[in-house]
């Protein structure tokens, strides 16, 4: 059988945004899929679908239907019926009315009409209580919400068999169990040799009223006018007029049952018809379809090479080189430190090699880290949106603060947890970078210190040193970067809040800033980390040295950009300073606070703090 002769669209809904989620359906879904594949079907399974996704699937679906001798669609999931008409429910659907259905739900006329021109079998496990009519009930919005599904006007056209998982108008049981009871039972009796399709059905509807307790009863109508079987078998139908024979009018027996089973998708019927005709002039053909069946080479590449890799839609477990059938895999990669991977690949009538390359896995914000013993310790932060500047009505406000406005910061980057300090910046400088630059510490002392005497230049030379020692890119903050970190989400001057005091940040406590109180001035940097962090765990962001951003002094936010970039034109021969110094009045340390100085500056209440972009 060709591949398109047989062709299959597999739906399982059960992630519902709006609704309690449902247990089986993905794997109803999978089973069915793998079982399908196993028949000869070619398969395309979509779970978890949403609207767009449903109506997009059933489109690419009817183009290979027109052309398919045999096409099947499979569908579990929330369905409902209203005013005669039955909704298949894709997840995203939030139906707070049943005049929302033609718009958030699929008419499943829909799917019917867009079947091919063959045999066409529809299986509906869509019969669950559907919790969204139920709410339109209780709020008594319609009296034309039926229960489950209703039926199906002529059979939805000639040359169509329509299951449903139970009787119309009434509601089918999810499962307990790994599936729903229909499909459950669906899976037990379809690969039985020489059943019939009605047949098929009648055994489901034992099975599923033995495991209900005649409570759920599948029901189904057809329009076909040719037997169906998925798997062939029992009593012979006539030879085909143009059937090969081995010796007079009348088959042999192993033309026989070779005319029956050429186009099997069952290996055990293939393998019993080779042991029991050894001799049979079909040979050759049964041993190329059972080697065809049983499948190619399988493999998947993984970087990292240790990674962990599974095959999501089959039983056994992944092994490289495995023999697959031809179908549609669902392969998952996974390592730890790497981002998870699940793709989907299609295997056919030769050996398989798919490649997959796992990205690092993504930072979480609050998370700190180190990329080598030398490096400044970082956190990350989240991406988010802030108002930048300062309100004409704040204490202590300087023109250059505004206009206020919004500044949207796309994608979480790294920060250090601290001002870079001399311990790190001596290290810079031992190994050759740093231009070798050992800036005077003033007597203060140096190691866990800020590091001081350093000018904008000298700043981004450490940065250069840090990406080429890490392969990372390290960099300094933008100046709307710098004021979304030290606010950490707050609005007002301080993240302390509206005052600040000098046991929270080292600054000239002679000072207060609003109901503030006078405290110690302590005349030097003092230890980074002496006081507790902001929300997002950043030390020292108000007070003890000022900082250098990365961009050029421009006078107001006029035309700033509003997505956390730098300011890279205007006048480049001063940078911006922000945060304040340990010999300042408190309101020079407020959030939005900025001057300006000489790039080329060097002096005692300057430093810096250091980003790390995450994303390439």
């Amino acid at each position: 059988m060709e591949a398109n002769e047989r062709v299959a669209l597999v739906v399982g809904n059960a992630a519902y945004e709006h609704a309690p989620p449902l247990a089986n359906p993905r794997n109803d879904a999978e089973d069915m899929a793998a079982l399908l594949r196993r028949l000869g079907f070619q398969v395309t399974a979509g779970l978890d679908l949403t609207d767009a996704a449903m109506e997009g699937r059933v489109r690419a679906f009817s183009r290979q239907a027109r052309a398919a001798k045999v096409a099947l669609f499979f569908y579990a999931g929330h369905g409902m019926q209203v005013d005669g008409v039955n909704y298949l429910v894709p997840v995203d659907a939030q139906l707070a009315d049943e005049a929302d259905l033609p718009f958030d739900a699929l008419p499943l006329d829909l799917v019917l009409k867009r079947m091919g021109g063959g045999t066409n079998l529809v299986f509906l496990d869509a019969c669950r209580d559907n919790p969204f009519a139920r709410g339109w009930a209780g709020a008594g919005r319609s009296a034309a919400v039926g229960r489950g599904l209703t039926r199906v006007g002529e059979a939805g056209g000639s040359g169509m068999f329509i299951a449903f998982a139970t009787d119309p108008d009434r509601i089918a049981a999810d499962g307990e169990g790994r599936n729903s009871p229909f499909t459950a039972a669906l899976k037990r009796h379809i690969e039985t040799p020489g059943l019939e399709i009605n047949g098929l059905l009648t055994e489901v509807r034992r099975t599923v009223l033995a495991s209900t307790g005649n409570v759920q009863r599948p029901w189904s109508n057809s329009s076909l006018s040719d037997r169906f079987y998925f798997v062939p078998g029992g009593p012979s139908p006539a030879a085909k007029p143009d059937a090969p024979t081995l010796a007079g009018d009348a088959p042999d027996p192993a033309t026989e049952m070779w005319l029956q089973i050429r186009e099997t998708a069952n290996v055990q019927l293939l393998e019993r018809y080779l042991a029991t005709y050894p001799n049979s002039g079909y040979r050759m053909a049964a041993e190329a379809r059972l080697d065809a069946l049983r499948g190619q080479p399988f493999t998947v590449a993984v970087e990292p090479s240790g990674a962990r890799v599974r095959i999501l839609n089959i039983g056994p477990p992944y092994r490289a080189g495995m023999k697959l059938p031809a179908g549609e895999y669902r392969v998952e990669a996974s390592a730890q430190g790497y981002e998870r991977k699940v793709e989907t690949v299609a295997h056919g009538g030769t050996p398989t090699v798919h490649r997959m390359e796992l990205g690092e896995a993504g930072r979480e914000a609050g998370e700190r880290f180190r990329d080598c013993p030398e490096c400044p310790e970082m956190v990350v932060v989240p991406a988010g949106s802030f108002q930048m500047g300062s309100p004409s009505s704040e204490v202590g406000r300087s023109d250059n603060e505004g206009p206020v406005h919004r500044v949207t910061v796309d994608s979480p980057f790294a920060v250090g947890v601290y001002e870079v300090k001399f311990a790190e910046w001596d290290a810079c400088a031992s190994s050759g970078g740093c231009q070798g630059l050992r800036p005077s510490d003033d007597g203060w002392g140096r190691g866990q210190r800020p590091v001081i005497n350093v000018s904008w230049d000298d700043a981004r030379s450490y940065v250069q040193w840090l990406s080429s020692l890490t392969g990372e890119r390290y960099r300094l903050l933008s100046e709307s970067e710098w004021e979304y970190v030290a606010r950490a989400g707050t609005r007002t001057p301080f993240h302390t809040g509206r005052t600040i005091s000098t046991d929270r940040a080292n600054y000239d406590g002679n000072y207060v800033y609003g109901s503030g109180q006078k405290s110690v001035y302590r005349g030097r940097t003092v230890p980074v980390g002496s006081f507790p962090p902001n929300a997002w765990g950043l030390h020292d962001v108000h007070g003890n040295v000022w900082e250098w951003v990365e961009d050029c002094w421009n006078g107001s936010y006029a035309e700033a950009p509003s997505d956390g970039s730098a300011r890279e034109r205007w006048d480049c021969s001063n940078r911006v300073l922000r945060g304040g110094a340990w010999n300042l009045k408190p309101r020079f340390l407020r959030s939005a606070n900025r001057i300006r100085i000489t790039s080329a500056g060097r002096n005692n209440v300057v430093g810096f703090r250091v980003a790390r972009t995450l994303t390439p």
